[in-house]
């Protein structure tokens, strides 16, 4: 599987649907978030379905574990290949998300890419992840080598925060594709870089070819 994932972050279906058309050759999974998610539901998801292509559902569920449960099983039914929790829900959330038979993929937000933190509070919360099942974390690019060294090479690490050059932006902490994959990430989220290209297939041709081999 092709290790970018592109992040919808669009405010329509007709725009988003281009973009996978557009990019799909270099695209195997989409991310849908709350923005897009709320404009068109279940319509999103199925455009995204019959194109071919898997759906990362990133609405980071952070509520009581029955919830977060019923949450994951919902997901589930939609047919996603993986969503996104709150590792600072706690153990009890997270071992109930993970407790749902043939679920989709789950990886728990350590640290927002937007805010400042230390290493070692991501590596406390990925270790927490992995102690409850969770079959990897989002995180930035700056600690994709702890997270491997720590929880283990098979444990996953999915990378925002990437860009190829540097921009001034609300991410603080980045990096580019080639460095991300270097270091272990299993799957690098790309947005802006894509988004607001002048030509979205070239700009996501370039980061495919700049990764492919490594």
């Amino acid at each position: 599987m092709k290790k970018t994932i592109l992040a919808l972050d669009v405010y329509n279906f007709k725009k988003a649907e281009k973009l996978v058309k557009d990019t799909s050759e270099y695209i195997d999974i989409y991310k849908v978030g709350p923005i897009l998610f709320l404009q068109s539901g279940k319509e999103i998801i199925k455009m995204i379905k019959d194109n071919g292509k898997e759906i990362f559902l990133d609405l980071k569920f952070h509520d009581i574990p029955a919830t977060v449960k019923r949450s994951v099983e919902s997901a589930k039914e939609l047919g996603v290949y993986s969503l996104t929790v709150h590792s600072v829900g706690g153990e009890e959330m997270l071992k109930a998300a993970v407790s749902v038979e043939n679920r989709p993929k789950i990886w728990a937000v350590t640290v927002l890419t937007s805010q400042a933190t230390s290493p070692e509070e991501v590596i406390k919360r990925a270790k927490l992840s992995k102690f409850c099942g969770v079959d990897g974390v989002i995180s930035s690019p700056l600690e994709i080598a702890l997270i491997k060294k720590e929880c283990g090479k098979d444990f996953q690490v999915v990378t925002p925060g990437i860009r190829p050059a540097k921009v001034d932006d609300d991410q603080k902490r980045v990096a580019t594709p080639e460095l991300a994959v270097k270091d272990g990430a299993d799957f690098i989220v790309v947005g802006r870089p894509i988004l607001e290209a002048s030509n979205p297939a070239e700009a996501a041709k370039a980061i495919y070819e700049s990764i492919k081999g490594l």
